[in-house]
Protein backbone atom coordinates (compact mmCIF):
# COMPACT_ATOMS: atom_id res chain seq x y z
CA UNK A 1 0.00 0.00 0.00
CA UNK A 2 1.12 3.48 -0.78
CA UNK A 3 -1.83 5.83 -0.16
CA UNK A 4 -4.28 6.56 2.66
CA UNK A 5 -7.48 8.24 1.49
CA UNK A 6 -8.91 11.00 3.64
CA UNK A 7 -12.67 11.00 4.14
CA UNK A 8 -13.27 13.84 1.67
CA UNK A 9 -11.63 11.84 -1.13
CA UNK A 10 -13.84 8.84 -0.28
CA UNK A 11 -16.91 11.05 -0.46
CA UNK A 12 -15.81 12.34 -3.87
CA UNK A 13 -15.46 8.69 -5.00
CA UNK A 14 -18.94 7.86 -3.67
CA UNK A 15 -20.39 10.88 -5.46
CA UNK A 16 -18.85 9.74 -8.72
CA UNK A 17 -16.18 12.40 -9.25
CA UNK A 18 -14.35 11.17 -12.34
CA UNK A 19 -10.99 12.68 -11.41
CA UNK A 20 -10.91 10.64 -8.18
CA UNK A 21 -12.10 7.41 -9.78
CA UNK A 22 -9.52 7.73 -12.54
CA UNK A 23 -6.67 8.39 -10.12
CA UNK A 24 -7.61 5.51 -7.81
CA UNK A 25 -7.91 3.17 -10.78
CA UNK A 26 -4.59 4.37 -12.19
CA UNK A 27 -2.66 3.68 -8.96
CA UNK A 28 -4.63 0.48 -8.34
CA UNK A 29 -7.13 -0.23 -5.61
CA UNK A 30 -4.60 -2.50 -3.91
CA UNK A 31 -2.36 0.55 -3.33
CA UNK A 32 -4.94 2.56 -1.41
CA UNK A 33 -6.48 2.19 2.02
CA UNK A 34 -8.65 4.03 4.49
CA UNK A 35 -8.47 4.01 8.27
CA UNK A 36 -11.15 3.09 10.77
CA UNK A 37 -11.78 6.78 11.54
CA UNK A 38 -12.80 7.29 7.91
CA UNK A 39 -15.16 4.33 8.18
CA UNK A 40 -16.81 6.01 11.19
CA UNK A 41 -17.10 9.30 9.31
CA UNK A 42 -18.65 7.58 6.27
CA UNK A 43 -21.24 5.87 8.48
CA UNK A 44 -21.99 9.18 10.19
CA UNK A 45 -22.46 10.85 6.81
CA UNK A 46 -24.85 8.12 5.68
CA UNK A 47 -26.94 8.22 8.86
CA UNK A 48 -26.98 12.01 8.82
CA UNK A 49 -28.26 12.16 5.23
CA UNK A 50 -31.76 12.33 3.86
CA UNK A 51 -31.22 9.05 1.93
CA UNK A 52 -29.92 6.85 4.73
CA UNK A 53 -30.43 3.40 3.20
CA UNK A 54 -29.02 4.36 -0.20
CA UNK A 55 -25.98 6.04 1.35
CA UNK A 56 -25.40 3.17 3.80
CA UNK A 57 -25.40 0.72 0.91
CA UNK A 58 -22.92 2.83 -1.06
CA UNK A 59 -20.66 3.34 1.96
CA UNK A 60 -20.68 -0.34 2.89
CA UNK A 61 -19.93 -1.40 -0.68
CA UNK A 62 -17.00 1.00 -0.76
CA UNK A 63 -15.69 -0.06 2.68
CA UNK A 64 -15.88 -3.76 1.81
CA UNK A 65 -13.76 -3.26 -1.32
CA UNK A 66 -10.87 -1.32 0.20
CA UNK A 67 -8.26 -2.09 2.85
CA UNK A 68 -9.14 -0.63 6.25
CA UNK A 69 -6.32 0.13 8.68
CA UNK A 70 -7.27 0.03 12.35
CA UNK A 71 -5.81 2.36 14.92
CA UNK A 72 -2.94 0.73 16.74
CA UNK A 73 -0.79 1.84 19.66
CA UNK A 74 1.82 3.43 17.36
CA UNK A 75 -0.81 5.62 15.70
CA UNK A 76 -2.35 6.54 19.03
CA UNK A 77 1.03 7.48 20.46
CA UNK A 78 1.75 9.57 17.35
CA UNK A 79 -1.64 11.27 17.82
CA UNK A 80 -0.79 12.22 21.40
CA UNK A 81 2.59 13.60 20.43
CA UNK A 82 1.31 15.56 17.43
CA UNK A 83 -1.68 16.97 19.30
CA UNK A 84 0.61 18.22 22.06
CA UNK A 85 3.09 19.78 19.61
CA UNK A 86 0.38 21.52 17.61
CA UNK A 87 -1.44 22.75 20.72
CA UNK A 88 1.78 24.29 22.06
CA UNK A 89 2.21 26.07 18.73
CA UNK A 90 -1.38 27.33 18.84
CA UNK A 91 -2.18 25.39 15.65
CA UNK A 92 -4.60 22.66 16.66
CA UNK A 93 -5.96 20.13 14.18
CA UNK A 94 -9.33 18.42 14.68
CA UNK A 95 -8.95 15.09 16.49
CA UNK A 96 -10.34 12.90 13.68
CA UNK A 97 -8.07 14.58 11.13
CA UNK A 98 -5.12 14.13 13.47
CA UNK A 99 -5.92 10.44 13.97
CA UNK A 100 -6.06 9.93 10.21
CA UNK A 101 -2.75 11.77 9.86
CA UNK A 102 -1.23 9.61 12.61
CA UNK A 103 -2.17 6.45 10.72
CA UNK A 104 -0.61 7.84 7.53
CA UNK A 105 2.60 8.73 9.36
CA UNK A 106 3.00 5.47 11.29
CA UNK A 107 2.15 3.34 8.25
CA UNK A 108 4.44 5.44 5.98
CA UNK A 109 1.56 6.22 3.61
CA UNK A 110 0.89 9.32 1.54
CA UNK A 111 -2.32 10.99 2.73
CA UNK A 112 -4.60 11.88 -0.18
CA UNK A 113 -6.85 14.79 0.73
CA UNK A 114 -8.45 17.94 -0.60
CA UNK A 115 -8.05 19.44 2.89
CA UNK A 116 -4.33 20.07 2.64
CA UNK A 117 -4.59 23.19 4.81
CA UNK A 118 -5.71 20.98 7.72
CA UNK A 119 -2.60 18.86 7.43
CA UNK A 120 0.07 21.32 6.26
CA UNK A 121 0.98 22.08 9.87
CA UNK A 122 2.19 18.51 10.36
CA UNK A 123 5.81 18.30 9.19
CA UNK A 124 6.03 14.50 9.21
CA UNK A 125 3.22 13.88 6.72
CA UNK A 126 3.31 13.45 2.95
CA UNK A 127 0.28 14.86 1.15
CA UNK A 128 -1.25 14.62 -2.31
CA UNK A 129 -4.42 16.28 -3.56
CA UNK A 130 -6.14 14.18 -6.21
CA UNK A 131 -9.19 16.47 -6.37
CA UNK A 132 -7.32 19.06 -8.43
CA UNK A 133 -7.09 18.66 -12.22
Amino acid sequence: MEYLLDTDICIYWLKGREIIRNKILSVGLSNVAICSITVAELYYGAYNSSRIEENLTRAERFISNIAVISLDNDALRCFGELKTQLRKLGQPVADFDLLIASVAITESLILVTNNTRHYNRINEIQLENWALP
